[in-house]
C-alpha cells in the first residue's frame, strides 16, 4: 500500500516538471507586415524667385481670312529671353547670359501693333499673349505688308521685371492667301541675331580723333568722356531671319529672306521650292517674293 506521504514527492515533481515545460516552450513569433523604405522621385519644380529682371522676346502669328477686305488676326507672344553681357570674355567675344532662374512669362503689359500704319494696342493675358485684328483692303494686301509688334515691358508687385522687345518682319505671302485661310508663323531668332546691332557697336572701336575739339565745345561732364564704341556695322535682322512658314493646313510654303520659297511642305513631305508653282504660289504680293528654290 502506498501512503499519502509516499505520493507527495512524486506529485510535487510531476507538477514542477509541467510548470518548467510550459515556461520554456519556444513561442512562434507572430508575422508582422513589413514596410520597405523606397525613394520616390518627385517631379521637377521651380520656385519662382521674388525678384528678377529678364529680357523678353516677342514673336507673332498672323491668321489670314480672305475676302473683299482681308482679315488679319495678329497674336503676339512674349517670353523671357537671354541677355548679352558686354563685359566680354577674355577672348573678346560677347557672353550670352541665360534667363534668370524663376523668370516667368509676363502676364501684364501692353503690346503696340502696327500693320502698314494701322495701329492698335492690346494687353497681355494670363498666357503672355495679346491679340489685334486688322481689316486690310485688297489692294493694300497685294502691295505687301510689314508688321511690328512692340512689347512695352512691365513689372509686378512681387519684384518681377520684364524688359521691352519688338518684333519686326515683312509678311511673305502669295496668291493662294487671297482665296484660302492661312497662318503665318516665324522661327525664333538667336540672341546673337536679336542683339546684332548692339554687339556690332560694342565690338567696333571708335574712329581715332584726328584733331582736338574746338575750344568753344563745352567740356564733358565729370566722369563722362567720348563714347568707347563706334558706329554699328551690322543691323538687326528682320524676324524672318529664321524663316517664315505660310501654312494652309494640308500644305505650306517655307520662306527665307528676302522672300524666297525655299521648300514646300505637302502632307508632311518636304519638297524643293520649285513645286510652289504647282500650288499657285506665284510672285506678286511682295516686291521681294520669289517662288524659285
Amino acid at each position: 500500500m502506498v501512503t499519502f506521504l509516499g505520493e507527495t514527492p512524486m506529485m510535487f515533481l510531476h507538477a514542477l516538471t509541467n510548470l518548467l515545460r510550459k515556461r520554456f516552450v519556444a513561442k512562434t513569433p507572430q508575422t508582422r507586415p513589413t514596410n520597405r523604405l523606397k525613394l520616390v522621385e518627385l517631379e521637377d519644380r521651380v520656385v519662382p524667385s521674388a525678384f528678377f529682371y529678364t529680357e523678353t522676346y516677342t514673336n507673332a502669328t498672323v491668321q489670314i481670312s480672305p475676302g473683299i477686305m482681308m482679315t488679319e488676326k495678329v497674336t503676339a507672344s512674349v517670353t523671357p529671353f537671354p541677355s548679352v553681357d558686354f563685359s566680354f570674355s577674355p577672348s573678346g567675344t560677347v557672353i550670352v547670359t541665360p534667363i534668370p532662374t524663376g523668370a516667368t512669362i509676363p502676364t501684364s503689359g501692353t503690346v503696340l501693333f502696327n500693320l502698314d500704319n494701322q495701329t492698335q494696342s492690346a494687353t497681355l493675358n494670363a498666357n503672355g499673349q495679346a491679340t489685334a485684328t486688322f481689316q486690310v483692303p485688297l489692294l493694300a494686301f497685294l502691295a505687301g505688308q510689314t508688321l511690328t509688334a512692340s512689347f512695352q515691358g512691365t513689372s509686378n508687385s512681387t519684384g518681377g521685371d520684364w524688359g521691352d522687345s519688338t518684333f519686326v518682319a515683312p509678311l511673305y505671302m502669295n496668291f493662294d492667301n487671297l482665296i484660302l485661310p492661312s497662318t503665318l508663323t516665324f522661327g525664333q531668332l538667336t540672341p546673337q541675331q536679336v542683339y546684332a546691332e548692339m554687339i556690332s557697336t560694342a565690338l567696333n572701336p571708335p574712329s581715332p580723333i584726328e584733331s582736338p575739339p574746338p575750344p568753344a565745345t563745352p567740356p564733358s561732364p565729370p566722369g563722362v568722356g567720348p563714347s568707347p564704341f563706334g558706329p554699328p556695322t551690322v543691323l538687326n535682322p528682320y524676324y524672318t531671319a529664321q524663316a517664315e512658314t505660310d501654312s494652309f493646313g494640308l500644305f505650306g510654303f517655307n520662306y527665307l529672306d528676302p522672300g524666297t520659297i525655299s521648300t514646300v511642305t505637302v502632307l508632311g513631305l518636304q519638297l524643293p521650292g520649285i513645286f510652289a508653282l504647282n500650288l499657285g504660289a506665284f510672285n506678286g504680293l511682295t516686291s521681294s517674293s520669289s517662288s524659285s528654290s
